[in-house]
């Protein structure tokens, strides 16, 4: 399987955003791109800091979301835009770079975005259906071996949730039969409250919505950061090593390869205003969603090492074998 091809076949289907709005701009107007559908973690971050943004810009910010191909469909036509600090935005630290490593592209690379800064933490977790009377980690561990349950749900072939569950099998014992692929994280979440997948990977943004249905309850934590959205949950670092170089990620706002720090820093300031704000606050009270804020440095230095950190971690090359052997 050409994984080049499939993940530009992905993005053809996916690249349609909100309006043809490059280049239809009024001046003083900001694009904040966002790689995601609307609705989702990334996006809901951005509508919360959009508005206060605005306040401290005294300018409007608009949302421009452009999903596909695990976030490059937005991220390639990114790259392509003028460097005016006019248009920027959020990618997801390390995902976008193992969507970009596997996809093996020369046309660009992450480090050559200019970083802005970075506003938020989120990562993943484990659901299961409340009618298997699942707890932690080790409940769950016990009804795969024992074969009460079979199927685990990931979040699409090629996808950063694809090559964690094979590591939660080959590091941590969890020894699903099959792994079954959905078109992003709330079909995922979809198939789990519904019984037909009896557990799978949510953000910990969707698990907190799939708790409030009553149906199905966020058993693990698989990354480092503490929840307080769950303060009882096990923790996968009780089982192994921490895998939170594959399932944490920054919310990192970057701009268009040569834009000027003077305009990035602008952007940051602004960036911290929102992330600051009383308002931000109330709302991660309320959601149990990680807001944190690093400027300019700090997001370069987010950004320069996390391609070496997943190479040193993941066979990117075995990895592609089992892609291959799971679509025939």
């Amino acid at each position: 399987m050409n994984r080049r091809r499939f993940l530009s076949g992905v993005g053809a289907a996916s690249a349609v955003s909100l309006a043809g709005l490059a280049g239809c701009l009024d001046d003083g107007e900001r694009t904040w791109m966002i790689p995601w559908s609307e609705g989702g973690g990334t996006d809901t971050y951005a509508r919360q800091l959009g508005s206060l943004m605005e306040e401290s810009l005294d300018e409007s910010v608009m949302i421009d979301n452009r999903p596909g191909a695990g976030s490059l469909v937005g991220i390639e036509w990114l790259h392509d835009q003028d460097d005016d600090g006019f248009t920027f935005g959020t990618v997801n630290t390390p995902s976008w770079q193992f969507a970009w490593r596997l996809e093996d592209t020369d046309d660009w690379e992450p480090t050559s975005f200019e970083p802005i800064a970075y506003s938020g933490v989120f990562g993943y977790t484990i659901i299961v259906n409340d009618e298997h009377e699942i707890d932690d980690f080790g409940a769950l561990r016990d009804a795969y071996a024992d074969g009460d349950l079979e199927n685990f749900a990931f979040q699409g072939a090629g996808h950063d949730s694809h090559i964690v569950s094979y590591l939660l099998r080959d590091e941590y014992d969890l020894e699903w039969d099959n792994i079954v692929p959905y078109d992003g994280g709330g079909e995922v979440n979809e198939a789990v409250i519904s019984g037909e997948a009896p557990a799978g990977i949510a953000t910990n943004t969707s698990a907190a919505d799939v708790e409030a249905t009553g149906n199905a309850s966020a058993v693990v934590n698989l990354m480092d950061t503490d929840l307080e959205a769950f303060p009882e949950i096990d923790q996968i670092t009780d089982y192994g090593e921490s895998l939170s170089y594959i399932t944490e990620f920054r919310l990192t706002q970057v701009a268009p390869p040569g834009t000027p720090e003077d305009e990035r820093r602008e952007l940051a300031d602004a960036i911290e205003y929102a992330a600051t704000h009383e308002e931000t606050a109330e709302w991660e009270a309320e959601t149990g969603n990680v807001v944190e804020y690093g400027g300019v440095d700090d997001a370069a230095a987010d950004l320069e090492g996390a391609v070496d950190a997943l190479e040193e971690n993941i066979d990117f090359e075995a990895f592609e074998q089992r892609i291959e052997a799971d679509a025939e």
